[in-house]
């Protein structure tokens, strides 16, 4: 399959990413695939896919973002309960039998 995205000084396809920042939550940009922050890898490209966010709206996306972490969490620590319930009450039947 061909990209149809822009290409880094590299030669690679530039991969396309989502900022997570405060500044630009929720923005995609264009950046080259072989870089890796603090190290001397890839050429560093860099474009903006989408217009910047607005104003108004960063707040709202950060503020959802905190909670959809949240309840990844909460998910997370739950999964983990229950499989400690299980195996527990798994034990509990062989030990009975």
């Amino acid at each position: 399959m061909e990209s149809s995205g822009p290409f880094c000084r590299c030669g690679d396809a530039a991969e396309l990413v989502i900022s997570w920042s405060n500044n630009n939550p929720g923005r995609r940009f264009y950046g080259c695939k072989n870089y890796e922050k603090d190290k001397s890898i890839g050429c560093k490209y860099f474009a903006w896919f989408d217009p910047p966010t607005h104003e108004h709206l960063k707040p709202v996306i950060l503020g959802l973002l905190k909670k959809k972490n949240q309840l990844e969490g909460h998910l997370q620590e739950s999964r983990k309960q229950w499989n400690w319930r299980r195996l527990f009450f798994s034990d509990f039947r062989i030990n009975l039998h």
